[in-house]
């Protein structure tokens, strides 16, 4: 036999249960509404700490791309290298932010990294490059080489449903790993070919 409160404690979690829904809807629809949208403006007026300059890409998306200037040199060369971040609505709901560092096809969309690709080449000489600067700046976040695409990941929190600590997160993400900038512009510079590697003769 249920006792006199089964019926107020049924309604109790019941509600709780539509509270929560509707803060997490709320959370979800602020990521997609605003957080994809405001991390690029954010970052435009409040720039990572140094002295480089920066495109923010992929603004209104779950993923977002920012590459400093000094990269160029790259892209102009067929390979797209950049930092990717995730403003999606798990992240501001759970307070989680990943920064990754990829390199992928500026061309074509896949890169092949594979063998003797240029791909290949470039990714093991820009590893070599992170893993020196690693060694040499023990200030940077603590993180992770990747596979493929992903050169290297770092996880961190901020305050959840905070859109404002996201986009210092990002901030501050892309200050700390200053000298990875460095790092792979100098093998940009010194290593790409000078002619289009995807070029047939």
């Amino acid at each position: 036999m249920n006792g006199p409160d089964t019926a107020d404690e049924t309604s109790f979690y019941f509600d709780y249960e539509l509270q929560v829904d509707a803060t997490r809807d709320a959370v979800a629809k602020l990521a997609r509404e605003v957080l994809q949208y405001e991390w690029a403006d954010y970052l435009r007026a409040s720039p990572p700490a140094g002295a480089h300059a920066w495109h923010a890409l992929d603004s209104g998306r779950p993923w977002g791309r920012v590459t400093p200037a000094g990269w160029d040199r790259g892209r102009d060369s067929g390979y797209d290298l950049h930092f990717e971040h995730y403003p999606t609505p798990r992240a501001l709901q759970r307070g989680q932010f990943r920064l990754e560092l990829h390199l992928e096809d500026g061309v074509h969309g896949n890169a092949d990294f594979s063998g003797d690709s240029p791909y290949a080449a470039l990714r093991e000489r820009l590893v070599a490059a992170l893993d020196e600067a690693r060694d040499e700046h023990d200030d940077l976040p603590a993180g992770e080489f990747g596979t493929g695409r992903t050169l290297w990941r770092v996880d961190s929190h901020f305050l959840a449903g905070d859109t404002v600590a996201y986009y210092e997160a990002l901030r501050e993400a892309l200050s700390a790993h200053d000298p990875f900038v460095d790092a792979v512009a100098a093998v940009l510079d010194d290593e790409l070919p000078d002619s289009d590697p995807f070029e047939r003769d």
